[in-house]
């Protein structure tokens, strides 16, 4: 069932002129595959993020923590303002490429090989080089799960002075430095236009999102997660199926 506030923000009682989307992607615009390359992007999807966008007035961010080069590849020809990397890549302007944010640094080529090395030790595990964050996905095994998550926390300690963290994803855990997050990504594109002085919404689905979600909360907004409850979220939309039938409502010519 669809989040209770599902009636304040539906297309005909939304303001659009006055609100700001932020969009995870997987997990929430899209559903979760067996691995990052086999997602499927719906048809259509692709034409109502670009529909919605203009009755934002250009105020829709994606926030994902795929590389922006990878984005761009899923929702060809679509290019809209988007932070890669959960925040590392910042592109301000859809027209224009993207710039490392303020406080990221790529993550050297000697740590990855640590973090192969550990990673690789457990059959199944794929390994994912973003250059600003590493990448274990467990999917194909699971029972790897507690045993690779403490061998690369032990990886984190031992590099204390890169203040990196490890997020718990969707059977994936990630590296990458604590300077920048999703959060951090959606205050930065609040302080511009075109989404300076609106009201943020954010949905996503991960541990990653509920930097998001606490920073909009922060701002007056509003912050929903995708399939099961989260952390600083005010309510839950049941699927990325539901998502996007929102999104549609909201694409819809009477809500431009």
């Amino acid at each position: 069932m669809v989040s209770s506030h599902f009636p304040k923000l539906a297309a005909e009682a939304l303001d659009l002129q006055n609100t700001a989307l932020f969009l995870d992607v997987d997990g929430t615009l899209l559903d979760i595959a067996a691995t990052p390359e086999s997602v499927v992007v719906p048809d259509g999807l692709a034409e109502t993020i670009g529909r919605l966008e203009q009755a934002l007035g250009g105020a829709l961010a994606i926030v994902t923590g795929r590389e922006l080069a990878d984005l761009d590849r899923l929702f060809f020809p679509l290019r809209t303002r988007a932070a890669g990397v959960h925040g590392a890549e910042m592109r301000y302007d859809p027209t224009r490429p993207a710039s490392a944010a303020p406080d990221s640094a790529k993550l050297s080529a000697d740590l990855w090989r640590e973090f192969v090395s550990l990673a690789g030790a457990f059959p199944g595990v794929a390994m994912e080089d973003k250059f600003y964050s590493f990448t274990a996905h467990y999917r194909a095994a699971p029972e790897a799960a507690p045993a690779l998550r403490a061998a690369l926390l032990r990886l984190v300690e031992a590099h204390r002075d890169l203040d990196l963290q490890l997020l718990d994803g969707r059977c994936a855990f990630e590296i990458k430095p604590s300077s920048f997050d999703k959060g951090e990504a959606v205050r930065r594109f609040l302080e511009r236009p075109p989404f300076v002085g609106r009201r943020p919404i954010f949905i996503g689905d991960d541990v990653s999102d509920e930097y998001g979600f606490r920073y909009v909360s922060g701002q007056s907004g509003v912050a929903f997660a995708v399939g099961a409850p989260r952390k600083d979220a005010d309510d839950v939309f049941a699927d990325p199926a539901t998502v996007r039938r929102w999104l549609e409502r909201l694409a819809e010519p009477a809500a431009a």
